[in-house]
């Protein structure tokens, strides 16, 4: 039990709850960034929901863009219909749609092989400290489960044409700090996008 969570912890060293896996910035639109944009993300969680949208509204506020949750906007919960979003977002009268959505959720495992461990203590003087290494204990292969990951995406259209204008994509490992890992998942991918001067 001790081996297989020695394991588990060599295997999560180093990593950070939010990874950012892949973007592109569509040319047409690299340094020729919205003014406002309506922040919608994707999923049953109202709470979720609220907080990442309100959130990153607060972040385009800070670099001098108008955001508007859409939540606010719509006022539905759980899933919209496109007239209802496209009518939101027509009498918002922002330039750009930017949506987050979970594509996938897993959890990682693997075995950790079978080995001899020496369990000798070495009591009894020299020989019994000698000796003492020569007992053994065969242990068997073990499964560990690792931490679920969860991979979202996120694309800026623009609003008046449909056209992408960024996306990128994010692994998101489990995390018992929500608010800390929603945290890191947000500055991810607002950090892309303003890297990639679509923002």
């Amino acid at each position: 039990m001790i081996r297989a969570a020695c394991v588990a912890l060599a295997l999560l060293a180093g990593c950070t709850a939010s990874r950012l896996v892949s973007q592109q910035g569509n040319p047409d639109y690299v340094g020729k960034s919205f003014k406002s944009i309506m922040v919608v993300a994707v999923t049953s969680d109202e709470l979720v929901r609220r907080n990442y949208e309100d959130r990153i509204v607060a972040l385009l506020a800070k670099r001098g863009r108008k955001g508007i949750a859409a939540y606010a906007a719509v006022g539905t919960r759980g899933k919209v219909e496109e007239a209802q979003l496209r009518q939101a977002i027509d009498q918002s009268g922002v330039d750009g749609v930017l949506i987050t959505r979970v594509t996938s959720v897993a959890r990682s495992s693997g075995t950790v092989p079978g080995a001899t461990v020496a369990v000798g203590i070495g009591w009894g003087g020299f020989y019994g400290f000698y000796s003492g290494v020569w007992q053994a204990v065969d242990l068997p292969p073990e499964q560990i489960i690792g931490p679920k990951w969860t991979a979202s995406e996120t694309r800026l259209f623009d609003a008046r044409n449909g056209a992408l204008a960024w996306t990128g994509v994010v692994d998101t490992r489990e995390s018992d700090n929500f608010a800390a890992a929603l945290t890191e998942y947000i500055n991810v991918i607002f950090d892309a996008m303003v890297s990639d001067r679509v923002l």
